[in-house]
């Protein structure tokens, strides 16, 4: 796991650019080493976290005749299979590094290259050859990458916007479809960023630049829920779905640094402790969060699997009185602004899970996207019988109380009846996010359109044979891919820690894609195969359980430790969101008039990143 950056130009002119400084802005990423490659159209780099052949690798690193570099932020799972291949048919390899494999698996096979690698990784490849440069991302969107084009035709990326914004050529102009995007769904999809000229590269797309341009392709097509099912009855088919799963923990388990795991008492992170326990021969060492606000705190879940599996278990609490400090440790970090509720949670069990001396971790991330696991893939069947009634239901919900429980019936109501009337995937993003679309308009200084990036996933999750596999596939495309793994990786990273998510190996991802919709939901009840795969495996009470989501007390911290942050939150965001919206928003919440829980935040944070060292107002 690495932080990765380059700079080019393919005109033969001088470059002008400081690469170990955009480096040195992503240095957490990969404390243990920083290596720099300077070719003839420009320099490539790494900062490393070592955890495959950690006294020995090299990122950047070629293969043996020097004609592919490869820069890797992330991991190759299937390496040792590959490295075996290639040295049957004459390889050398110099080091016992993932990234080395690629470099020899291009120079082999450079058309079928990317098909082969089984992993997370955002990576670029320089063929000096042909003189130009290729940049990937991995197929879900697990490890990230930034690019940009300078005035004076400078081509620039890294693993994070910070990499970017140090090079003074790198303009800051605030990018307001993405804003209004961020404000109505917690998150920036790519390919935008908040700022215009830059671009995040999308998930399963490759980049090409040489003399003659850019060039963008999708490289990676993501399974369709529904339109290939698979036939066998739910028991066959968890039987087939465990086999599967147990390939993918089993990859995610080789490592040459000990290991921790993050369980929260759900069964998405139960079920990776599941399988990882058969197979260790140690205990696992596994982490929860807790909180004292009860409708938010799962520890004890995640205390009763632990029991039952033998880990060494450890519940971290997240005080509100440490709530200050990690967001000061946030905004430092936050080179793109990211709204996600559970973020400084999120921010907190990484930093403490860091301090505990792991480097690797696994998550049980993606399983409720490709496992039918959110209670908004049934709310879809009752919206459209709710169409006809919708005025009333409005005046309805408009009079239930605030309430600061988590996901308490009166949101729920409130965002069920607000999207009810919406096509499935504009519907779908309304029910999971901070503003309605309806308040955007009357909030920001100019008109803009945060609905570019749902629309055109919604365009192919049409085809999609149910409202729910539809809403699906729209989550697996923006609000995992562009929220939740955003999320991951950078709380992670930010503390030199890579988490490894089982559920999210392509090829299990191909088999979940072909589950027919009576493996997934039966009534009421989500994750039909899951609960049958885990049979004996778990409590019964776990099996049972209802989804939790890993939330924060963000309600009733807003009335208390972060209530002085939201008396100048109107001044902050002054010429971005307009005053009278902020302070209205801020009055009806304190007076417990209105929960304004997740537009607050939003604000919160939003304000925090624009006053930050990566914000618009600050300067090189």
């Amino acid at each position: 796991m690495c932080g990765i950056a380059g700079a080019f130009r393919f005109d033969g002119s001088p470059l002008n650019i400081e690469l170990s400084k955009m480096l040195s802005a992503i240095a957490y990423r990969g404390p243990d080493a920083q290596r720099i490659e300077k070719f003839h159209d420009g320099f490539m780099g790494a900062n490393r976290l070592a955890i495959v052949d950690v006294e020995g690798g090299k990122n950047p690193i070629a293969d043996e005749t020097k004609r592919y570099w490869v820069a890797l932020n992330g991991e190759i799972y299937n390496h040792g299979p590959l490295r075996k291949e290639l040295s049957a048919r004459g390889a050398c390899f110099e080091t016992a590094t993932d990234t080395e494999v690629v470099a020899r698996l291009f120079l082999e096979q450079p058309e079928t290259a990317l098909d082969r690698l089984r992993g997370m990784f955002a990576m670029a490849i320089y063929d000096s050859s042909e003189r130009k440069l290729l940049l990937v991302r991995d197929r879900l969107g697990q490890k990230p990458l930034y690019w940009t084009r300078t005035t004076d035709g400078t081509f620039l990326y890294a693993s994070e916007l910070s990499g970017l914004l140090v090079q003074k050529q790198v303009p800051r102009n605030i990018n307001h479809n993405a804003l209004s995007q961020l404000l109505l769904s917690e998150y920036i999809a790519a390919p935008d960023t908040i700022y215009e000229g830059i671009h995040k590269l999308e998930a399963g797309t490759a980049l090409e630049i040489d003399a003659s341009g850019i060039r963008v392709r999708r490289w990676w097509n993501p399974p369709i829920p529904g339109v290939e099912s698979d036939g066998r009855s739910v028991h066959h088919l968890s039987e087939a779905v465990w086999g599967a799963f147990q390939i993918s923990v089993l990859h995610r388990m080789e490592a040459e640094v000990p290991l921790g795991y993050l369980l929260s008492g759900g069964l998405d992170s139960s079920a990776v402790c599941a399988m990882a326990a058969e197979k260790s021969k140690t205990p696992l060492r596994s982490f929860s969060m807790g909180f004292t606000e009860k409708s938010f705190d799962e520890s004890s879940h995640a205390e009763q699997v632990a029991k039952h599996l033998g880990t060494d278990h450890t519940t971290l609490h997240f005080p509100s009185s440490e709530l200050n400090r990690v967001l000061e440790h946030m905004r430092q970090h936050m080179s793109e602004p990211l709204t996600d509720g559970g973020y400084p949670a999120m921010w907190f069990l990484c930093e403490q899970v860091s301090n505990a001396g792991l480097k690797v971790v696994l998550s049980g991330d993606g399983a409720d996207e490709h496992f039918g696991g959110y209670p908004t893939y049934f709310a879809h069947s009752m919206a459209r019988l709710a169409q006809p009634a919708h005025g009333f239901l409005s005046k309805v919900v408009k009079g239930l109380p605030a309430s600061t429980d988590n996901l308490s019936r009166a949101y729920l109501a409130r965002r069920f009846v607000a999207g009810t009337n919406l096509p499935i995937a504009r519907r779908n993003q309304v029910w999971l996010g901070a503003f309605l679309p309806s308040e955007i308009g009357g909030m920001l200084y100019q008109d803009t359109d945060p609905w570019a990036a749902c629309d055109r996933w919604a365009q192919i999750a049409s085809q999609a044979p149910q409202a729910g596999l539809q809403a699906m596939f729209v989550d697996q495309r923006l609000y995992l891919a562009e929220g939740v793994l955003q999320k991951v990786d950078r709380a992670s990273m930010a503390h030199g820690l890579e988490v490894r998510s089982p559920f999210l190996d392509h090829e299990f991802i191909d088999l979940a894609g072909r589950l027919p919709p009576k493996a997934l939901w039966r009534g009421r009840q989500s994750k039909v195969l899951m609960r049958q795969m885990l049979k004996g495996k778990l409590p019964e009470a776990i099996l049972k359980r209802p989804k939790k989501g890993f939330g924060t007390p963000l309600a009733a911290w807003l009335k208390g430790p972060l209530a002085p942050m939201l008396q100048d939150l109107s001044e902050q965001l002054d010429g971005l969101v307009r005053p009278e919206f902020v302070n209205r928003l801020v009055q009806e919440h304190s007076t417990g008039h209105r929960d304004h829980r997740r537009r607050l935040w939003t604000l919160l944070v939003l304000s925090r990143w624009r006053n930050g060292p990566w914000g618009p107002q600050s300067h090189h």
